[in-house]
């Protein structure tokens, strides 16, 4: 057996390459995770689309500052054509937001001057379920959302 796998690793490596790479892709186009997909792609694979960026909406903003200054609870109005996610609220709200980019989306880093640190961190819930993609990914029209919870959180 050792015999077999010495004459033929770089066969089973390309194989076993290949199935990780059908896995993630699998994945991407029919998991979970197919909201990072661009909509022209998800529409094709049968997806619904957001048809409802025409639509003012409305969402309640929370955040919580643990502490760190007065907490903010206000009714934020999106307009029609308007980005509406978890990220853009904070735009809306006229928040001061400093982040960092990655290839997957924004990691908030700083909301109204108030930054992560070695013990505390931004996290978001949208209608009391926690944020799963970036925060400039998770469409609030898509989900119907009405709560976005920011809250400064301990690690």
């Amino acid at each position: 057996m050792n015999n077999f796998i010495s004459k033929n690793h770089k066969i089973l490596a390309t194989i076993g390459g290949t199935i990780i790479v059908l896995v993630i892709t699998s994945g991407l186009l029919f998991g979970p995770f197919n909201e990072v997909l661009p909509d022209s792609l998800r529409e094709k694979l049968g997806y619904s689309v957001n048809s409802d960026i025409d639509n003012e909406i409305t969402v309640q903003l929370f955040i919580d500052f643990n502490d760190e200054q007065q907490n903010i609870n206000v009714t934020v109005t999106i307009p029609a054509n308007h980005s509406a996610t978890a990220y853009s609220i904070l735009l809306q709200a006229n928040l001061t937001v400093e982040y960092e980019s990655y290839p997957n989306g924004k990691y908030i880093t700083s909301i109204g001057g108030v930054a992560e640190d070695m013990t505390h961190y931004w996290r978001y819930l949208v209608d009391d379920e926690s944020g799963n993609i970036a925060a400039d990914r998770y469409d609030l029209r898509s989900f119907e959302s009405k709560i976005v919870n920011w809250i400064f959180r301990t690690f």
